[in-house]
């Protein structure tokens, strides 16, 4: 092998390694970004799980009314003289 045949060798391996450095570089910066898309996702689905606590917690009241409403009701048909209104 001559100078140049190794010369030339280099310069191909340098370039593959420049190319190479550089897909890394993008692949890290895609990931990075991947990972502030996906942090923004997480906070998404925590106010979304609070806001389906909330709602959850509205539903058990309002099941509790429609219930007590619902026995003063029939306290009221079956026996009109003992219900307080």
């Amino acid at each position: 092998m001559n100078k140049y045949e190794i010369k030339y060798m280099l310069e191909q391996t340098t370039s593959a390694v420049d190319r190479l450095t550089d897909v890394a570089g993008k692949q890290s910066l895609h990931i990075e970004q991947l990972w502030e898309e996906i942090g923004s996702k997480n906070s998404t689905i925590g106010l979304y799980k609070d806001k389906l606590s909330e709602k959850n917690e509205e539903i058990i009241k309002l099941r509790n009314i429609i219930k007590s409403q619902t026995e003063k009701n029939l306290a009221e048909h079956y026996f009109p003289n003992e219900v307080d209104n």
